[in-house]
């Protein structure tokens, strides 16, 4: 599948939703949660207020801004068309269809600033009907182009970890330590990423790094979500500051136990409450029943990328069939009350027969030796 197989299926469905035109939109709040129309369907990660509009006969059309950027979206969509006034250069491209707003359907409008979603509400002379729902159930699989990306973004990802293990040390900040992991990974590709790193003897979670220095006897906590260009992959690692205790290996080996669990159950066909089920089994029969639900743990990871979040959380209340090409991290980081929190986790894709981690070397304890 690719990006014209998505705007295609799109366009077949638009007669049974009634309407003729659809409109994706997205300012330039890139984050790993937020819905992105003019990802999902352009490929193109906006560096300002950007329209996508879509047709029922096929004809594609994109408005970016600022102006200058039309050069680069045109790599993107042939004729793309630069302005400065998103709302002005939408109200004139769409007024040829002569279409009443109730024919024009619309994702990601209610994300964009309100003064933005306003001035567009009037160039389309009236309120258009939200499909959010309809583009995220067309885009819930990932592209041939993004799975390349995501090897690529989970390569950087375990080169950032790689890196992480070479160079923290007693002493050294958390920041320092993030700062020169962050700055690696972009300068292997990644063009964001959503980094999370903290130390301590008995963590309550991940937290963004602070000044605080590294000490023997640390867990170093990290989840490194890496971007390139565009698709986001992660991983969740465990780090122990100079010789890790015998209860540590151990309860991090259940932990990688149950990552392993969920991992079997990510298969064409299951539905993901069955992946966060088989995680949370293996942990309650070892008596931890109480820190697998809220307010300890609500998820065992997520759908991955700058566009779309499905197939949604791992969660035991999502029921969403999963399906060849849906993309996601699993990851068991828990609370454990004699260890403190611990992480592990691994970017997953449903195959057509099963599924594939992407990572090279599975979570895995690692030792820093001083």
């Amino acid at each position: 599948m690719n990006i014209q197989d998505r705007r295609d299926a799109i366009c077949r469905d638009m007669p049974a939703q009634g309407i003729d035109l659809l409109i994706g939109f997205h300012d330039n709040g890139h984050f790993i949660e937020k819905p992105n129309a003019v990802m999902l369907l352009a490929g193109f990660k906006s560096l300002g207020p950007t329209a996508i509009v879509l047709h029922r006969d096929g004809e594609c059309g994109l408005i970016v801004s600022p102006a200058w950027d039309a050069e680069r979206a045109a790599e993107r969509v042939p004729g793309a068309i630069g302005s400065d006034d998103l709302a002005a250069a939408l109200g004139k491209y769409v007024e040829r269809y002569k279409l009443p707003p109730a024919r024009i359907g619309v994702a990601g409008l209610a994300g964009m600033p309100w003064q933005t979603e306003s001035a567009i509400k009037t160039a389309l002379k009236g309120e258009p009907r939200a499909m959010d729902a309809m583009v995220l159930h067309h885009t819930r699989r990932k592209t041939r182009d993004e799975i390349a990306r995501a090897r690529k973004a989970t390569d950087i990802a375990e080169k950032g970890y790689e890196r992480m293990l070479q160079i923290a040390r007693p002493g050294m900040r958390e920041d320092e330590l993030a700062t020169e992991v962050r700055w690696y990974m972009k300068s292997l590709g990644a063009e964001d990423n959503f980094f999370m790193m903290t130390s301590g003897p008995h963590s309550m979670a991940v937290l963004p790094s602070s000044g605080r220095r590294l000490e023997r006897g640390d867990l170093i906590l990290g989840e490194m979500t890496p971007s390139y260009e565009g698709q986001m992959a992660q991983i969740c690692r465990t780090v122990s500051v100079g010789p890790a205790s015998e209860l540590v290996k151990t309860k991090y080996a259940l932990l990688v136990h149950a990552l392993k669990q969920g991992i079997a159950k990510a298969q064409p066909g299951n539905r993901m409450a069955e992946v966060c089920n088989a995680i949370n089994a293996e942990l309650e029969a070892e008596g931890y029943g109480e820190f697998c639900h809220p307010p300890h743990i609500k998820r065992r990871g997520h759908g991955l990328g700058f566009g779309s979040g499905l197939p949604g959380d791992v969660a035991p209340d999502n029921d969403i069939v999963l399906e060849e090409d849906m993309f996601f991290v699993i990851h068991p980081n828990q609370y454990l009350p004699e260890t403190g929190y611990m992480m592990c986790g691994e970017p997953t894709l449903i195959t057509a027969t099963g599924h594939e981690v992407l990572t090279a070397n599975l979570a895995a304890l690692a030792e820093i030796h001083l």
